[in-house]
């Protein structure tokens, strides 16, 4: 009878372990930055449609009634008279940049001390200056003060202006 041979198991050794590890976790943090600035770039096309869409709502509102809707309104709540034409759309969700949309006119008086004829905000913002600034910069003209993107209040107002005042 012939005894069984012992095999000889070699294992990894803790260093390799180590080193793998470690690349895999830069390769994450690589993918982490990938993934957040993809995550704000959807944020941000979902936030420009969102405002195509209240435009147009807006538009045919005043084209309809002769001017826009008054400014009587808080935020996350429908301006009066444009249940109609808002009714279908996403105004009363949290906006994709944090907050609650609130309809802006050239009655209402806000932080810039600049009057719009016509304006949607966004009040309570949680994005960062920096993700705010690659918003203006991807959808407008790449200044938080010009433009139809307009940034207060530390960046927790955000202004989509639909027609600036003469």
């Amino acid at each position: 009878m012939r005894l069984a041979s012992r095999q000889r198991h070699r294992a990894y050794t803790l260093i390799e372990v180590m080193i793998v590890t470690s690349i895999i976790g830069i390769v994450m943090m690589g993918m982490r930055s990938a993934f957040l600035r993809i995550t704000a770039r959807s944020q941000a096309t979902v936030f420009r449609n969102d405002c195509r869409v209240f435009t147009e709502a807006f538009s045919r509102y005043a084209h309809e009634k002769g001017s826009y809707p008054a400014d009587q309104t808080v935020a996350g709540t429908v301006p009066l008279g444009t249940d109609d034409y808002l009714g279908k759309t996403s105004w009363l969700r949290t906006t994709p940049l944090g907050g609650n949309y609130d309809w802006d006119n050239k009655d209402a008086h806000n932080s810039l001390g600049v009057t719009f004829n016509a304006a949607i905000k966004v009040v309570g913002c949680t994005w960062t200056l920096e993700n705010l600034q690659m918003l203006d910069e991807w959808l407008d003209d790449g200044n938080l003060t010009t433009g139809n993107i307009r940034v207060t209040d530390a960046g927790s107002t955000v202004f989509f202006v639909i027609e600036s005042a003469p």
